[in-house]
């Protein structure tokens, strides 16, 4: 039958006859027991064997018991070893130095066994609560490690979250942060595809491209169909015989849905993550499964947050569009004016993006709400009596006055959908341009005389594009002028009507206004009158 010693004692004594005796009863107490004779020769044997106490006498020969002492607390590797020193030395100068030292316990020979033996049980127990206490700190350490981490990746999972635009980066984000939470090889993400009746995969990590690619699965088949049948979480150490049917077969996995409550699909799931082969097989601890679980019901909501994001932006497009077409709609000769200034606004803006002093102001989200806005310039003139707004002839003053408030009205009508609580840049972009884009850079444009970069960057976009599609569009009013005159007159207007640095950009990209004006043609009637109104 094999023995559980106690621990393992050494006894460092030079006298032959005492050792062997604390030898003996040591060991029948239950402790392995370890000799040497010399302080040297305990300390290196310390160092080598590291054993549980130390019974260590004070008259040794080459290095004494107290250098033997203080050596060995001074090592990291051994300071945590208890000594309990034998002497025969009883003065109390003897005990502190050895006490100082570092030893535990300083007992005086000649002593009885029983006391030796009851002394070194205490003092082990209390090693050993010491050794348990360490080991339970480290662990806690190490799991509070381990938490801290999870809380960071999920932290920094949402604040990306917050921050994607698109459904593959939130694919991504989910495989970035399931994989480095848990350590699993192979992940894939299947979502329910349009016909409702197949979980496509949209994203996978550990599997072939072009075979994570073909994946569809049955809504109702497999782990993944009952996990999307169900709503519910199922986690497992592993899936054996034919049951499992390769799915997971010997592997630890975790299949949950991806929920969203506010979708009109079936209970709201949108598909299921599933996550496997985890570092040498371990089962998925329960705090990892539910981390699992926080992911996917965050991306759902995510996901879901893009589609009707991109659903009421494209609304809004549409909207905008429609209403922007009411005040062309009353006269059939600028049908498509809106469309070419939409067209070339993108262009003007693209082009700014790409280099020039505007470059950090025109972003994406900025071109995009220009895009949508730009139609909404001229919505003021539905306050625009037809005889005027349609009058073929050159306006008097009092109707050109009236004409010049289209862009108040504009203002006024689009100003109601602003909240000062909750701030929309598309809208206020919108009354912007509608409000500013006769202004003038020299300030000599209207309705308020303003100049320069105190005129809305939109709002001076969409001047110089709207102007370059008057003059070169046939109207009743006035006769369409070349490209190359269109041109030159932005060119000459550089500082006065234009903002010199959108002339420059504008003069960059002129072959793509000239491009949009030929595609978007609308007419080939002659003008009746050739005067110019802007």
């Amino acid at each position: 039958m094999t023995r559980n010693p106690l621990g393992t004692i050494l006894v460092v004594e030079d006298e032959a006859e005492l050792r062997f005796i604390l030898l003996a009863h040591l060991r029948a107490a239950g402790f392995d027991v370890l000799e040497a004779t010399d302080g040297a020769t305990a300390v290196r044997l310390t160092q080598e064997r590291v054993p549980d106490l130390i019974l260590m006498d004070v008259g040794l020969p080459m290095l004494d018991g107290v250098a033997a002492t203080k050596a060995l607390k001074a090592d990291p590797a051994t300071t945590h070893i208890p000594i309990i020193m034998l002497t025969g030395r009883a003065r109390t100068e003897d005990v502190v130095r050895g006490l100082e030292a570092g030893a535990q316990e300083y007992l005086v020979k000649p002593f009885a066994v029983a006391e030796l033996l009851a002394r070194v049980r205490t003092v082990h127990q209390l090693a050993a609560a010491h050794k348990d206490l360490d080991r339970l700190n480290t662990k806690l350490e190490a799991e509070v490690d381990i938490k801290t981490r999870r809380l960071q990746l999920l932290y920094e999972f949402m604040r990306d979250l917050n921050q994607a635009h698109t459904h593959q980066r939130i694919y991504d984000l989910i495989m970035q942060c399931v994989e480095r939470m848990t350590g699993a090889r192979r992940l894939s993400l299947l979502l329910l595809d349009p016909s409702g009746e197949h979980l496509a995969c949209v994203r996978a990590v550990g599997i072939d491209p072009k075979v994570a690619e073909q994946i569809r699965v049955g809504t109702a088949a497999g782990i993944a169909g009952q996990v999307f049948q169900t709503g519910t979480t199922l986690a497992a150490r592993a899936l054996g015989g034919a049951a499992a049917r390769g799915e997971y077969r010997n592997h630890s996995f975790v299949s949950t849905p991806l929920f969203s409550a506010s979708l009109a699909t079936r209970d709201g799931i949108i598909g299921v993550l599933n996550v496997t082969e985890k570092d040498e097989n371990a089962a998925f601890s329960q705090e990892e499964i539910e981390c699992i679980r926080s992911i996917a019901d965050a991306a759902a909501i995510a996901l879901d947050n893009i589609t009707r994001r991109t659903q009421l932006q494209q609304s809004v497009r549409v909207l905008l569009q429609t209403v922007g077409q009411l005040a062309e709609y009353r006269d059939e000769e600028t049908t498509l004016h809106i469309a070419r200034v939409s067209r070339m606004a993108r262009i003007l803006a693209n082009q700014l993006h790409r280099e020039g002093p505007y470059a950090a102001l025109v972003t994406e989200e900025f071109i995009d709400n220009l895009v949508q806005a730009a139609p909404m310039h001229d919505i003021g003139k539905v306050g625009i009596p037809d005889e005027i707004l349609t009058k073929p002839g050159k306006l008097t003053d009092e109707e050109y006055n009236i004409m010049k408030t289209h862009t108040d009205i504009g203002r006024r009508v689009l100003s109601q959908a602003l909240d000062p609580a909750h701030p929309v840049p598309l809208l206020q972009m919108c009354v912007d341009i509608a409000y500013c884009h006769h202004e003038r850079y020299d300030g000599r444009g209207y309705p308020r005389r303003i100049a320069g970069e105190a005129i809305p960057l939109s709002a001076r976009i969409i001047a110089l594009v709207d102007a370059y599609d008057a003059i070169t569009s046939r109207r009743r009013y006035s006769k369409a002028r070349t490209h190359e005159q269109a041109v030159a007159i932005v060119r000459e207007e550089a500082g006065k009507h234009f903002d010199p640095v959108l002339v420059q950009a504008f003069l960059a990209c002129q072959d793509q206004f000239d491009d949009i004006r030929a595609r978007y043609d609308e007419t080939q009637q002659e003008p009746a009158t050739p005067v110019g109104r802007t």
